[in-house]
């Protein structure tokens, strides 16, 4: 059996209604913090104003900015890093989806670190975090069932200059708080619900498809495939659905713990580029490269593979396991199908004269990702799978 470590030093609360207990914990925190937020849904929802009185009866001040879009970028961190020095504030609160979370993190880095978050990503001057201070205490309120940012060390930004949208990881970066309250995703239109589920699905199928995974990790991205396929299509048709939302919001966070302690893949790594050029929304491009990327990997491991296809709902009766794994591209293709999430790499905006600039960004800017793939791949494989999605 693989020898492993692993460690979830996130606080979580998880279920209905728990948001009600961030007052408890806010007094620890200091004194003032800023809360960052997207431009619109926070307040219109009411759950922003839920957040300032608990704020108010901790005896914290909160300082708002709604200006997070939908793919933070490095202006928006450098900015807002400036704003957080200059207010004194002790600690962040991402409250939102992925986005929200993932600036809360790269603010807090450069609050008590030098530079600009640029010195961070691939090719800055700190870009192997070697000297890192620290982090001001971050607290993640997740609003919606994907992305997994609550209970991982990653924080991805998007660098306005270059396009690239590599993601950055250290042990600061770990939420001291978070709170996973399916109530507030109740709300959260169909579209991202999809965006977001999907993300989830795709968490934990390349948390399983990695070198890097564990006994551990399987047990988590294994349930939570399970969880997302048995409830994601109810959440689609219902999203009043409080016990099938609580099962997708499970599903995330199980998937979260998975890629903190093993890796996403390939399809992570060639979905980033997609983003930085695009700004498409995060899930359709894992969604849009999927089935090729098991097309083209699925020998580098036939056990895994053939498993995937049958955990995604393929009947490979009569097949040998090669065959079986195999079709795992088309077993995915057939659940995204059935949830609606059947995307192009065109209909997302990329053109072909793009693709061999995606494909060299993927590899410096998610060489991580990429290196850790069940088969080994390189550029020119990396452009295939893209032509292969267009």
């Amino acid at each position: 059996m693989k020898n492993f470590d692993f460690s979830v030093p996130t606080k979580v609360l998880f279920g209905e209604g728990k948001l009600n207990e961030l007052k408890d914990y806010l007094g620890n925190m200091g004194k003032k913090g800023l809360l960052v937020t997207g431009k619109s849904s926070m307040r219109k929802t009411g759950v922003l104003d839920r957040v300032i009185k608990l704020g108010k009866e901790s005896g914290v001040e909160i300082i708002v900015n709604e200006g997070v879009e939908p793919n933070p970028t490095s202006d928006y961190i450098n900015h807002m890093s400036k704003l957080v020095r200059k207010e004194g504030c002790d600690f962040l609160i991402g409250l939102g989806g992925g986005s929200p979370m993932d600036a809360a993190k790269a603010i807090s880095l450069l609050a008590i670190n030098d530079g600009v978050i640029e010195d961070y990503l691939p090719g800055g001057k700190y870009e192997d975090m070697a000297n890192v201070l620290g982090a001001l205490p971050i607290v993640a309120i997740t609003t919606t069932a994907g992305t997994g940012s609550e209970v991982t060390m990653f924080s991805v930004i998007t660098n306005k200059k270059t396009k690239e949208k590599p993601g950055i990881g250290h042990q600061c970066l770990f939420p001291v708080l978070s709170i996973i309250d399916p109530e507030l995703m109740v709300s959260v239109p169909k579209h991202i619900t999809l965006s977001t589920g999907v993300d989830v699905l795709f968490h934990a199928l390349e948390a399983y498809i990695c070198t890097v995974a564990t006994p551990l990790t399987d047990m988590y991205a294994l349930e939570a495939i399970k969880l997302v396929l048995e409830n994601l299509g109810d959440v689609l048709e219902d999203g009043s659905n409080l016990e099938k939302r609580s099962k997708v919001a499970w599903a995330n966070t199980l998937a979260g713990m998975a890629i903190v302690q093993a890796s996403t893949v390939g399809i992570h790594g060639m979905g980033h580029p997609i983003g930085g050029h695009t700004n498409s929304p995060h899930g359709m491009t894992m969604a849009a490269l999927g089935k090729a990327f098991l097309d083209k990997t699925y020998d580098g491991d036939i056990d895994r593979y053939s498993n995937i296809t049958k955990i995604l709902g393929y009947d490979c009766e009569g097949l040998s396991k090669k065959e079986c794994a195999a079709k795992s591209g088309e077993a995915l293709q057939r659940v995204l199908d059935r949830f609606g999430a059947h995307v192009t790499i065109s209909d997302l905006g990329v053109k072909e004269d793009m693709i061999e600039t995606l494909a060299k960004d993927a590899f410096k800017t998610m060489g991580g990702c990429m290196a850790v793939s069940l088969k080994e791949l390189d550029v020119e494989d990396a452009i295939s799978i893209y032509k292969s999605s267009l």
